[in-house]
């Protein structure tokens, strides 16, 4: 008897995990197929999915001399996809509605691939940290159009919570911090360089160092006592809301640094190509400076020279 029911109850979880694990790779097809590939809207998917390109990005049938659409290429933390969406999908749609074209976003994997695109034409703009830019701007036929700014100007910043002790980076010897990524450079590269410059060895001096891929999960990993120091950009916390800034504290900040840059392929000239930047440029300068995201559509030409400084500075030159 005891057997039998022993029997029963494991036929009974082997049904339930198979039921779970198919209902996962359900999911998951639903996942890659509409925000990997964008071959299809499904009829359950939010409508705010509607603003993803809709078909595979490297589909050679997607003339870029005719199609109808003005595609903006991007990388997006994970977890932010959906906000990103709802917040910029309007918003693009402002900057191309005098165009003749649709706006339209398509997602990358990475900035090499942001590059790849718009080198190939499968997309017409493509967004891209600074360091990306200036490490890949000689080797890759792209060019700058705009620079993003912040006001305040942009800086990396350290941060614990409230009531966390710690008034200065030396007295963070055996903390756990989370950094955004390793390529990152407000993210990372400028804060190990800050540490240096008060003589401090990060790899020996923190308890466990992270790379959390995002500010978003820093920023709960701090709330949740799984970090005792984050990195952030200035903006970034900025635009968080007041109870969540109430929450923490800067204990150190670095010099101001250069936004990201919108870019663009530069084998063939857009047409529309100063139309799009002017828009950004006049769109960035009504929006709410703290506002989610505003950093994407605060606009300037790009300071070619600042980009000189940072290349001397972090690129390697052969």
């Amino acid at each position: 008897m005891n057997n039998k029911a022993t029997a029963d109850k494991t036929s009974i979880f082997v049904g339930v995990a198979f039921i779970l694990i198919a209902g996962i790779i359900g999911i998951g097809g639903i996942l890659w197929k509409n925000f990997v590939e964008y071959t299809s809207h499904g009829p359950d998917l939010p409508e705010v999915f509607d603003g993803i390109a809709n078909r595979a990005p490297y589909d050679p049938t997607n003339d870029p001399d005719s199609r109808n659409e003005t595609i903006f290429t991007f990388t997006i933390p994970r977890g932010d996809l959906v906000q990103f969406i709802e917040i910029m999908q309007p918003m693009l749609d402002q900057i191309v509605a005098n165009t003749g074209k649709t706006a339209r976003i398509d997602v990358s994997t990475n900035e090499l691939e942001v590059i790849t695109k718009l080198k190939r034409r499968l997309a017409d703009f493509g967004s891209v940290t600074a360091l990306a830019y200036i490490t890949h701007r000689r080797s890759h036929p792209i060019k700058a159009v705009l620079e993003r700014y912040f006001d305040p100007p942009k800086r990396a910043i350290f941060v614990v919570r409230k009531d966390d002790p710690a008034d200065a980076l030396e007295d963070l010897r055996g903390y756990r911090v989370a950094y955004r990524s390793g390529d990152a450079l407000s993210g990372y590269m400028i804060p190990v360089r800050e540490l240096a410059s008060k003589g401090i060895a990060h790899n020996d001096f923190f308890k466990q160092e992270t790379f959390a891929d995002n500010y978003s999960d820093s920023i709960l990993g701090l709330q949740n006592d799984q970090f005792d120091c984050i990195i952030l950009t200035s903006n970034f916390f900025l635009e968080q809301p007041e109870e969540v800034r109430n929450s923490m504290k800067i204990i150190h900040e670095s010099q101001v640094l250069p936004g990201g840059v919108y870019i663009t392929g530069s084998t063939s000239r857009n047409p529309l190509e100063q139309t799009i930047t002017g828009n950004f440029i006049k769109l960035g300068s009504k929006i709410n400076p703290n506002a989610a995201f505003a950093g994407m559509f605060t606009t300037r030409q790009p300071d070619f020279e600042a980009f000189d400084r940072l290349e001397k500075e972090f690129v390697h030159e052969p």
